[in-house]
């Protein structure tokens, strides 16, 4: 059963890819469907529904900081979710979280967003673009912090690496 919800998993990553990489946008369902997948995952393993608040926690409070510094360099009230991040790139991120512990879902965080300054820059060498497909990009970085923590048999998502 474990080994069917991860490749479920990866495919979802997958499609989440491609569609994003085409369209700049990914269908609603799939951080939906990849959430529900986590959840299953995350309690099945015993894990407590505290680690799931704290790392959400994280993420407004990572959230706020962008909205409160798009605004002031804007001099007004500035919503980051129309110009700067689209609501994919938001369900994304909330969707993987229980796929990580705390620090390592704020390491998966800055490492992804580094991942994707790369992913981006080599995108923008074949199509000119400026739309960052984000979700896309993490969840291609997500694909292969799977396959690498399958290959080397080490639990890189739960496992203290900080």
């Amino acid at each position: 059963m474990d080994i069917l919800i991860q490749i479920t998993l990866i495919l979802l990553l997958i499609l989440v890819f491609i569609q994003d990489l085409k369209l700049r946008a990914i269908h609603i369902l799939l951080p939906v469907f990849i959430l529900i997948l986590g959840l299953v995952t995350y309690f099945k393993a015993g894990y407590s529904v505290i680690g799931l608040l704290y790392s959400l926690a994280f993420l407004l409070v990572t959230f706020g900081g962008l909205y409160l510094y798009l605004s002031a360099k804007n001099r007004r009230l500035t919503n980051p979710f129309k110009k700067n991040m689209g609501l994919g790139d938001v369900l994304f991120f909330s969707a993987v979280i229980p796929f990580f512990s705390l620090h390592n879902y704020i390491l998966f965080f800055i490492t992804g967003m580094l991942f994707s300054i790369v992913g981006f820059l080599i995108i923008k060498l074949i199509v000119k673009t400026n739309l960052v497909p984000l979700a896309g990009l993490l969840a291609l970085y997500l694909v292969l912090l799977k396959v690498g923590s399958y290959i080397a048999g080490f639990d890189i998502f739960f496992t203290n690496l900080l």
